[in-house]
């Protein structure tokens, strides 16, 4: 009998939902905001040569900004 469980559930993590949250900012696609959830996120710069994004919530007023990793940017290693 084998002890390895049938399904394993990976759940995100908050780095994950960052890097996915820059990610499609990234590709002008902005989501919610990770703290409020207000669908009012506008990017206020984004360089995908760099993967540099900032991004502004209009409902709360917070700022998230950070580097896209390659493997979401969709540039080979």
């Amino acid at each position: 009998m084998s002890t390895v469980p049938l399904a394993t559930v990976v759940l995100p993590t908050l780095a994950d939902a960052v890097d996915e949250t820059l990610a499609a900012a990234l590709t002008d696609h902005a989501g919610h905001c990770l703290w409020c959830g207000s669908p009012d996120v506008s990017v206020v710069s984004a360089d995908f040569w760099s993967g540099q994004v900032v991004i502004r919530c209009r409902g709360c007023g917070s700022e998230l900004s950070g580097t896209v990793p390659r493997r979401l940017r969709g540039v080979p290693a």
